[in-house]
């Protein structure tokens, strides 16, 4: 089994090749984007300490990196309008001369823009979710190389997605930042520290300024926030990761300590190689001075229980197939149709969308094999708001084989999930003063500070509202893959 781990500067690289690192992945944030928008977590899904601050820094920890034998690969791993991209193709450029491996990518923009970067890896970000091979599919057109599977993937489901694809490396979280949601599904802002929830009484120290100070985002648990177990862990699955296929177990992390993640690297290699399941839970009692708390444990949510944001379109049936159902409860409602069951309220409405939540390989086959039957019972004006980016380039392609009269088709929009696009009712949070009240909190040091509000940038507001997936570069490679860029937002 191969580890890669984070390295927040050029100092630690030493350290964490000795422990057994195979390779090592960073953030970059310098002045130019903070002061756009803001030291917040919008270029790579983490802030602060987490990101390398300056070119030079950056060029030292490659070197590093270099001298120790190590890949570096660089994280920009979250969603971008155009603006950013422009930065970011050009960061990526620097990246690959100076001496960097790779890039870890799930914005369909920058893919496109690295297309022909061929001496970047490109490994695809859990935050693009692929949770079925055509996803991996599609994004392999795009130049991926390396696929890091969603947290909800156990062992037989990774094992299932890579017998299609040989050619595709994987890899599985293991360690660190075990989140319940579907990371990128997820609409939460993230702080500037790991806060730990309870308040600490005192305001004086020096406060962290942060959009949210309530962890209230929908895509959040709220004051339910037991899930952040510290040291979550999957050693006991690491010999089934790599039974099905998956050798390189990835930490979280980025922003920790040193220390922390030396002793997560060791724990792993260690117990990598012992016997039962006993053994090594007693290891994780004795590193880390409590009992262990699974990766795949109870709180992390499985991939039926995402539900895109429903945005209703005007003049159309409020029946939203899929809306607030399990994804088999939507297959059946399909399934209905194609036994020519009633499709919208008696009367109220002209059109009808069909909300596809994200699939697996064997419900996306069921959907694909009873799109005929279905296309022949909508309505006329239906649409089909896909979720995942396999499903939508296998529909697209299906609806323009199919012997209809185009005006007949349905026609295919993305859905909210797909499109990358923020809840505009969460958004509104973290505009209001109000509804972000100063909040004492221990940050990860086990410092007492104080979460203090602090406005976006308007630049990063703009950016929160603008659905990723309809900005120009992603519509070049949505023409690329469905053969079409006409594809609109569900919310338009």
């Amino acid at each position: 089994m191969r580890y890669s781990v984070p390295v927040n500067a050029a100092s630690e690289v030493s350290a964490l090749a000795a422990a057994g690192a195979s390779e090592l992945y960073c953030g970059y944030m310098d002045a130019w984007w903070a002061e756009r928008y803001g030291n917040h977590d919008s270029v790579s899904r983490r802030q602060g300490a987490a990101n390398i601050r300056t070119p030079n820094e950056l060029k030292t920890t490659i070197e590093a990196a270099q001298r120790a034998g190590v890949p570096l690969h660089l994280a920009l791993n979250t969603r971008y309008t155009e603006p950013m991209l422009d930065y970011l193709e050009e960061l990526c450029v620097c990246f690959e001369q100076w001496g960097g491996t790779g890039v870890i990518l799930s914005d369909l923009g920058l893919m496109w823009r690295l297309r022909n970067r061929d001496g970047l890896t490109k490994t695809l970000s859990i935050l693009a979710v692929a949770q079925n091979t055509e996803t991996v599919r599609a994004y392999a057109r795009l130049g991926i190389a390396r696929v890091v599977l969603p947290r909800f993937m156990e062992p037989s489901d990774a094992a299932s997605l890579l017998l299609e694809m040989p050619h595709i490396e994987a890899a599985s979280m293991v360690f660190f930042d075990k989140c319940p949601w579907v990371d990128g599904y997820c609409r939460h802002r993230h702080g500037v520290s790991y806060p730990k929830r309870e308040d600490t009484g005192d305001d004086t120290a020096p406060p962290l300024f942060t959009f949210d100070t309530n962890y209230e985002t929908h895509a959040c648990l709220g004051s339910a926030c037991d899930y952040l177990a510290p040291h979550p862990c999957a050693a006991c699955q690491l010999n089934a990761l790599e039974d099905a296929g998956v050798h390189t177990a990835k930490l979280g992390g980025r922003g920790r300590p040193l220390e922390e993640r030396l002793r997560a690297l060791r724990f792993l290699k260690v117990a990598h190689q012992l016997d039962g399941d006993e053994q090594r839970r007693a290891l994780y009692r004795h590193t880390f001075g409590h009992e262990c708390s699974c990766y795949f444990g109870p709180y992390t949510q499985s991939r039926s229980a995402l539900e895109p944001v429903d945005l209703p379109r005007t003049n159309e049936s409020r029946r939203f197939l899929g809306s607030e159902t399990s994804t088999q409860e939507f297959l059946r409602a399909i399934k209905g149709l194609c036994w020519g069951r009633a499709v919208l309220e008696s009367g109220s409405a002209a059109s009808l969308t069909l909300l596809v939540p994200p699939l697996s390989n064997a419900e996306q086959r069921m959907l694909a094999e009873a799109l005929p039957q279905v296309a022949a019972h909508l309505p006329s004006h239906a649409h089909i708001a896909v979720n995942d980016l396999g499903t939508l380039t296998l529909l697209s392609h299906m609806l323009r084989k199919l012997n209809q009269d185009a005006d007949t088709l349905p026609t295919l929009t993305l859905g909210t999930l797909l499109a990358r696009m923020d809840d505009p009712h969460e958004v509104e949070r973290f505009l209001s003063p109000e509804r972000n009240p100063n909040r004492a909190i221990w940050d990860l040091d086990g410092n007492p500070r104080t979460l203090t509000w602090a406005r976006p940038p308007q630049t990063l507001i703009e950016h929160w509202r603008r659905p990723s997936s309809t900005e120009p570069s992603a519509k070049q490679a949505l023409l690329w893959l469905c053969g079409t860029d006409d594809i609109p937002y569900e919310g338009t």
